[in-house]
């Protein structure tokens, strides 16, 4: 509905320049230099208008019509020239295109607010990552803690791996923006296939690091470590200019649960350390 209204004073705005720019040329000759400076003064307060409210845009017209009346006035009483009809049309139609501009600038800012705040609502409710499919750092963190309580709880055993590409602006360079996005979702693809159906894959914050929660001690860990390891290693990428093999390398890091792990950045931080020591 508000894209209408939109339209509507778009199109009154259309019409009334079109008859401005007609009336323009139809004016006398006699007053072109005085024309001339009112339509170029009418246009400026059209674009400043657009950038303010009603308020400012009445305000400024109300000056441009002071100003342009002190001088018909001075022509009128102390030249004895006439006031010609000219004059009126320039009183009417300085407000006229301060108050549209002003309502369609008004109006495409009220939407261009709605659509950044819509889009942050979204961004803090999408859970899913665009290019990897996995779940992203929203999710991770509800589920760390989950199975962090359960295995407090029950005293089962509980991993967390975190996984890094290495030399990721290097390899994004080469291959592309579009391609280092399909890169990250074939990634993604090999740690589930790595991992069993109750651990849990999420790709982070930083669009590179990935972290996989297993359901396991740090032996079964290093198990799934070997076995990705082994799944990328083969992996080449293209570049559109000229093949480019590239051998991809991941850096891993593991932490097991323990009661000295405090919550779950303590554990995050306990696998990015880790993950240090992986050469």
């Amino acid at each position: 509905m508000e894209a209408k209204k939109i339209d509507i004073w778009v199109i009154a705005l259309t019409v009334l320049l079109y008859g401005v720019v007609n009336l323009f040329i139809l004016l006398p000759k006699d007053y072109f230099f005085e024309n001339m400076i009112m339509l170029s003064m009418l246009f400026a307060i059209g674009v400043l208008s657009y950038f303010s409210g009603i308020v400012i845009a009445l305000g400024m017209a109300a000056v441009a019509i002071f100003f342009y009346g002190s001088y018909v006035m001075y022509g009128n009483v102390v030249l004895g020239n006439g006031v010609e009809s000219h004059v009126y049309y320039w009183m009417v139609l300085l407000p006229a295109i301060a108050v549209i501009a002003a309502t369609i600038g008004g109006k495409i800012r009220v939407m261009q607010d709605e659509n950044m705040k819509m889009k942050q609502e979204y961004s803090d409710y999408v859970t899913v990552d665009q290019n990897t499919g996995l779940d992203n750092v929203k999710v991770f963190y509800g589920v760390l803690n989950q199975y962090m309580g359960l295995s407090r709880r029950y005293k089962l055993p509980l991993s967390l791996m975190m996984v890094n590409v290495m030399y990721f602006d290097d390899i994004r360079g080469i291959v592309g923006q579009e391609r280092m996005r399909d890169l990250l979702k074939s990634i993604g693809k090999q740690i589930v296939n790595c991992t069993r159906t109750e651990d849990c894959s999420y790709m982070l914050e930083d669009g590179r690091t990935f972290a996989v929660v297993l359901v396991g001690d740090v032996e079964g860990a290093q198990v799934v470590k070997k076995r990705l390891k082994e799944s990328i290693r083969q992996m080449n990428l293209d570049n559109a200019v000229k093949s480019v093999a590239i051998k991809l390398e991941l850096r891993i890091g593991i932490a097991q649960y323990t009661e000295e792990i405090q919550d779950v950045i303590g554990m995050r931080k306990a696998a990015e350390k880790d993950m240090e020591y992986d050469v």
